[in-house]
């Protein structure tokens, strides 16, 4: 049972984390590079910092 909620805690945490990095690119996205704020950009900007987490995960380095 221990090990289930380690691995429901550590996949909460990983989307914490996207949720993290894709605010940080959806405001990057907003201010520096003007662009208009709509619900389409930030989902590109979560589903993008999924995408790195993954990759960054999956590293072979």
């Amino acid at each position: 049972m221990s090990n289930l909620v380690n691995e429901i805690l550590l996949r909460l945490a990983k989307l914490l984390a996207a949720g993290i990095v894709g605010t940080i690119l959806y405001l990057i996205a907003l201010g520096p590079l003007g662009s208009a704020p709509s619900f389409d950009l930030a989902a590109l900007c979560w589903i993008s910092a999924c995408g790195a987490l993954l990759l960054l995960e999956s590293s072979p380095l």
